[in-house]
């Protein structure tokens, strides 16, 4: 009777962490246009960015604070019916911890946010403007995010933003690129929704042997890195692995000559136009998963 009771008891604790992992995931409020009560409102702002919590569906670290870029046409007309690309941004190791300011520094591309970029490009192929949505989700730990938390959180904001899904967009440098080449080699449904990528300075992949889903899903990778940055020779290895079977989008190398371990400095610069006179944003434009998988014409 005695073992009986201890195992009901472990039972029940079970029970009661799987229980409040859910709820933390489906009680957070959702955000829509006319919402006069929700944590766009009410949760501050940080560098011209919103500061908002996100479900990770993870028991140790369950929610993880980000900053998140509004288009401007979301929220100053709550009668709009558009829908927005949206871009993961996931940071080095540098931008870890529960202290948020740590994001607008080093160049981030929170920190071009700060200093006024607008989130806004023009896409080269219809020549229309676009307004991104761009989520910033910290780490409190000393490494980063990965595809399972970022499942959960890209799910969240799907279920709370006018985001158009054929045009989701993930970039990380250092730890947040290692965290990029997990979303595409460890959870293949994840990976499927993403239109283009853009791993930075990546540290290197878990999984490189499963970096063949950049082709198999036809993402475009745009991946940036510094000759002189001790994961380069990483940087040439994956994107010969992508090439290797000739894709429908080939993979782009570009090499920032005499550049160490800093290469978003420049690649998060809407200033800077070094990818066949586009910047990181124009170049992601370019690109939606409709048209990738060769089910319609470039949209919006």
């Amino acid at each position: 009777m005695k073992n009986f009771s201890t195992i009901l008891c472990i039972a029940l604790l079970i029970t009661s962490f799987s229980c409040k992992k859910e709820t933390t995931s489906s009680d957070l409020t959702k955000i829509n246009a006319a919402s006069q009560s929700n944590d766009i409102a009410i949760s501050g702002v940080l560098g011209r960015q919103k500061i908002i919590e996100l479900p990770t569906g993870d028991f140790t670290y369950p929610a993880s604070k980000a900053l998140l870029w509004v288009p401007r046409p979301y929220l100053t007309d709550s009668k709009r019916t558009d829908k927005f690309p949206l871009i993961i941004n996931l940071y080095g190791q540098g931008q870890c911890g529960t202290d948020l300011s740590l994001m607008l520094q080093d160049n981030t591309m929170s920190s071009y946010i700060a200093n006024g970029f607008n989130a806004i490009a023009t896409n080269p192929v219809d020549g229309k403007e676009y307004s991104f949505f761009i989520c910033s989700p910290q780490c409190p730990t000393t490494w980063g995010w990965s595809a399972p938390q970022v499942n959960v959180m890209l799910q969240n904001l799907l279920d709370r933003f006018p985001i158009d899904e054929s045009r989701i967009y993930i970039t990380g440098f250092s730890a947040g690129g290692w965290g990029l080449w997990s979303c595409i080699t460890d959870n293949k449904q994840l990976a499927k929704q993403f239109a283009a990528i853009v791993p930075i300075s990546s540290a290197a992949a878990d999984h490189p042997d499963e970096i063949t889903n950049v082709d198999k899903y036809k993402i475009a990778c745009l991946s940036i890195c510094g000759d002189q940055d001790a994961f380069y020779p990483n940087s040439v290895t994956y994107t010969n692995i992508i090439n290797s079977n000739k894709p429908k989008i080939p993979a782009i190398l570009e090499t920032l000559k005499g550049v160490g371990h800093s290469a978003w400095v420049q690649a998060y610069d809407p200033s800077w136009k070094e990818i066949n006179g586009l910047n990181i944003y124009e170049w992601m434009l370019q690109y939606n998963g409709k048209a990738n998988n060769g089910h319609g014409n470039d949209g919006h």
